[in-house]
C-alpha cells in the first residue's frame, strides 16, 4: 500500500490526475497544503482509493468539506498512516 501526498492544487496543476492515472487498488490519497482544494472537485465520487484530507490545511484555507468521499484526518492520525504504508510518493 502506497501513501500518495498531493500538495498542489488540482486547479493549477495535472498532479492530482498524473496520481490518478499511477494509483494502484488499496493506496490512499492524502490531500494536503494546497492539494486540499481537491475536495471541491466534482469527480471524487468516481475515485475507488481512500481519499483523505489534513484538517488543518483545510481550516488554514477556510474550506470546509461536507464531501462523503474525503475523510478528515489530524497530524497524529497522518503520521499512523505513515507508518502503516509500505511507501510514499510526494506529488509536488
Amino acid at each position: 500500500m502506497t501513501l500518495h501526498l498531493i500538495q498542489k492544487s488540482p486547479f493549477t496543476t495535472s498532479v492530482f490526475n498524473d496520481c490518478l492515472n499511477m494509483i494502484n487498488p488499496g493506496d490512499i490519497i492524502l490531500l494536503m497544503q494546497d492539494g486540499v482544494l481537491g475536495c471541491q472537485l466534482p469527480n471524487l465520487g468516481n475515485i475507488k482509493n481512500r481519499v483523505l484530507a489534513l484538517q488543518d490545511d483545510l481550516d488554514a484555507r477556510g474550506i470546509q468539506t461536507n464531501n462523503q468521499h474525503v475523510e478528515t484526518i489530524n497530524y497524529q492520525e497522518f503520521v499512523n498512516i505513515c507508518t502503516q504504508c509500505k511507501s510514499t510518493i510526494s506529488w509536488y
